[in-house]
């Protein structure tokens, strides 16, 4: 089976769905691991992140 075009439908055998699902988990797995091998930049904590938002919001709303 072609991942690329691989679609569940009424005709599809357990095999064949647990071969998709396990294509998905996996593609999705690599990408994760790419997401992590990149950053975009400094890591933020979930506050440090909100206090950024809420500053950059104050500043929006005084211009």
């Amino acid at each position: 089976m072609n991942p690329k075009h691989a679609v569940a439908d009424a005709h599809s055998s357990p095999g064949e769905l647990e071969e998709l699902q396990r294509l998905h988990d996996e593609a999705d797995i690599a990408q994760a691991r790419e997401r992590e091998a990149s950053p975009t930049g400094p890591a933020l904590t979930h506050d440090a992140f909100m206090a950024r938002l809420e500053a950059e919001e104050r500043g929006e709303a005084a211009s």
